[in-house]
């Protein structure tokens, strides 16, 4: 008699947090009025009581209470079914863990250290007083579960998931009537059963998942083809153009008009040439004809004599030829360079543009460092040439600047007059 009014107890409670925690988590505007909490309540209350007379307090019940008890709670928060879901199995998860560590307690060592007379007290006391705290503690303190359900929300569960992590908690806790012989031995059969069938069907969604997760990581792959292509493809345009704009600035209109009607043609114009301006014997030349540059164009706008430099020649070359060399390799086989120098006042200017790609901002300010390099460093050769480059310029009392953004990296160098005695 004790234990059926514990059992009812337990009931009531039971109904109140699967509706009170659920309204109080879920989105405000949402939330059920008083009357409507009361009506769910007693819902709840009537689904219980007919479930257990039907199939009494057994494992198998468990299951199907469960199930039925979520279904219900969606319903009645029809508006944020997601929410109310997360909030009741959450509150389901801390029923059923207080119920396995209290009925491992009482049925694996209390029951075997008591009287017969005492244990309907000691049922009392270790499996439903606990189940009475805790559900004080999970009415008075609902600001405590809103915070789990908020961290498990922001995480973007799926409805599935959840329900299959409170129904394994389930099969845990049936697990442990019967290992402690409390069920009817036909509802066993069917325990199993249902495990087979449940695992059975998670085994079905996780397999999916899986087929599902490689065709997206395919498709991810096929999209990064297109990208890759589509940013080839813009290079090449760019490079195209910009070398059309350098023909026309250096007013070769017949080969301008030679390579527009090649575009029209659907040609690529991306090949390797350059084009001196001024002189046509320079050690620029010289330079960029030891240098491996297909693909890009470049272009010498040479207006200084180096015989007026204050440099060595074998200096000079070292330090053209290492720029050079890491903007071919920058540009990846596509582009213009322009190679630009004149005079101001006492300096000689030699400016080394390309059209490609920017050099980031946090490592601008580091590329003349010793044995800094933006290659892969496999010889351990790499991160010496643009340190030899500053080197050198500043030995001849000279400075070297770089310039980089969206458009074009320009290497600046400024070196002194050859003083004439």
């Amino acid at each position: 008699m004790i234990l059926n009014i514990a059992d009812s107890i337990n009931a009531i409670l039971q109904c109140f947090m699967f509706i009170l925690v659920p309204n109080y988590c879920i989105i405000p505007q949402y939330r059920k009025k008083r009357k409507e909490i009361i009506f769910s309540i007693f819902i709840l209350w009537i689904i219980i009581q007919i479930t257990t007379i039907i199939m009494g307090n057994s494992s198998l019940s468990a299951i199907f209470l469960h199930m039925i008890l979520l279904i219900t709670v969606s319903i009645v928060f029809n508006e944020d079914s997601l929410g109310a879901i997360i909030a009741f199995n959450i509150v389901q998860l801390c029923i059923i863990l207080n119920l396995i560590i209290c009925s491992n307690s009482f049925f694996g060592y209390v029951n075997y250290k008591i009287l017969s007379n005492y244990t309907e007290i000691a049922n009392l006391i270790f499996m439903y007083l606990p189940q009475y705290i805790m559900a004080y503690f999970i009415l008075k303190y609902k600001s405590k579960i809103y915070k789990i359900y908020i961290s498990i929300r922001s995480r973007n569960f799926s409805i599935f998931s959840l329900i299959i992590i409170s129904i394994v908690f389930d099969f845990i806790m049936s697990y442990n009537g019967i290992v402690y012989d409390l069920d009817n031995p036909l509802f066993k059969e069917t325990i199993f059963v249902l495990l087979g069938i449940f695992i059975l069907i998670i085994t079905i969604y996780f397999t999916n998942i899986d087929k599902k997760a490689k065709e997206i990581i395919k498709l991810n792959n096929s999209l990064e083809e297109i990208i890759n292509d589509l940013n080839k493809f813009n290079g090449n345009c760019k490079a195209q153009i910009s070398y059309l704009y350098r023909l026309y600035l250096v007013d070769e209109y017949e080969q301008l008009g030679a390579s527009l009607k090649e575009i029209i043609n659907g040609n690529n114009l991306v090949l390797s040439e350059f084009k001196t301006i001024n002189n046509s014997n320079s050690i620029i030349l010289d330079i960029v004809n030891g240098i491996d540059h297909r693909g890009i164009n470049i272009i010498i706008n040479e207006q200084i004599d180096f015989n007026d430099i204050n440099m060595m020649e074998v200096d000079l070359q070292r330090v053209l030829s290492n720029i050079l060399r890491n903007a071919v390799t920058a540009m990846n086989g596509t582009g213009v360079i322009e190679i630009e120098t004149y005079c101001i006042l006492d300096f000689n200017i030699i400016k080394v543009k390309n059209n490609g790609p920017k050099i980031k901002e946090d490592i601008i300010d580091k590329i003349f460092q010793v044995g800094f390099s933006t290659k892969e460093n496999k010889n351990k050769d790499n991160g010496f040439g643009l340190s030899i480059v500053k080197e050198l310029v500043e030995k001849n009392n000279g400075f070297i600047e770089v310039e980089s953004n969206d458009i074009f990296t320009e290497f600046i160098i400024k070196i002194p007059k050859n003083k004439k005695s």
